[in-house]
């Protein structure tokens, strides 16, 4: 067993990550109401914490389904069961200290300590030392296109956890086939707990490579915001940026993305 996925499992952890969901009123898994399940519920984990141990443990198909986006569109949406979400949550909370300690201090969004307010705070920082052109990215239906075999790939240097990356991986594959419009191989359910991390350890890349131009950036989830001097060094970082992201296997949204003087007014899209 390996070391991670044997702290995940642990009573302990397990116990933490109930904290977060034990008011979840969906279904605990297929048949069993969450609120009857809390009446053995030392039971029922302690089953879910041995299937974890002996290899056992298969996540449930996600409930997917479409909810309404600000601008018309569409964004869908997939529920796993609260089994499943334990596990996850249990999972996040021994390997977000490992990304934790790697992420750049500019990556803002779902991380501990940190929030849109600080991400508006860093850029206007920059804007107040001169940095006043932005470069103003959104990457392309991000979530839905992550090839999630480079994730597990990264998640694995990062803990070196085989059985760890197998419970990530299945979790990750329980959204339905036929809900992966971009191929089989890629997509981050939107809605599953680990899946803002694994972005983030996925984006982690790209942070570096504008650190290592010294290009000033700060970035919240899939948005980010370049800062340069003038315009013409913004344009650049961002021809840069795109360069990365394409290695990624990633793209812009170029109907969101645009180069702009700095406003008082700015906030993240």
């Amino acid at each position: 067993m390996g070391k991670y996925l044997n702290q995940a499992a642990s009573p302990r952890v397990l116990n933490h990550a109930w904290q977060y969901l034990r008011h979840d009123r969906g279904l605990w898994c297929r048949g069993l109401a969450t609120p009857e399940m809390q009446r053995h519920l030392i039971q029922h984990v302690g089953e879910l914490s041995q299937q974890l141990l002996n290899g056992q443990y298969h996540p449930e198909a996600m409930n997917c389904f479409e909810i309404d986006k600000a601008d018309g569109k569409k964004r869908l949406i997939c529920a796993a069961a609260v089994r499943d979400k334990l596990v996850q949550r249990a999972i996040l909370s021994v390997i977000e200290p490992l990304g934790e300690a790697i992420f750049h201090e500019a990556s803002c969004g779902f991380r501990p300590k940190y929030n849109l307010d600080m991400a508006l705070a860093k850029v206007r920082e920059w804007v107040r030392k001169g940095y006043i052109w932005l470069g103003d990215a959104d990457i392309k239906a991000c979530f839905d296109t992550i090839p999630y075999q480079q994730v597990l790939k990264r998640l694995y240097k990062m803990c070196g956890d085989k059985q760890l990356i197998a419970v990530v991986k299945d979790s990750i594959e329980s959204m339905p086939g036929q809900f992966r419009l971009n191929g089989q191989s890629r997509g981050l359910p939107q809605g599953m707990v680990l899946s803002p991390f694994l972005c983030n350890l996925h984006l982690h890349d790209l942070d570096c490579k504008l650190q290592s131009h010294h290009i000033p950036f700060v970035r919240f989830a899939d948005d980010f915001v370049l800062l340069a001097q003038n315009e013409s060094a913004a344009n650049q970082a961002l021809q840069l940026a795109e360069s990365q992201l394409n290695k990624l296997g990633l793209a812009l949204n170029h109907d969101k993305t645009r180069v702009i003087r700095s406003s008082p007014h700015y906030y993240f899209r």
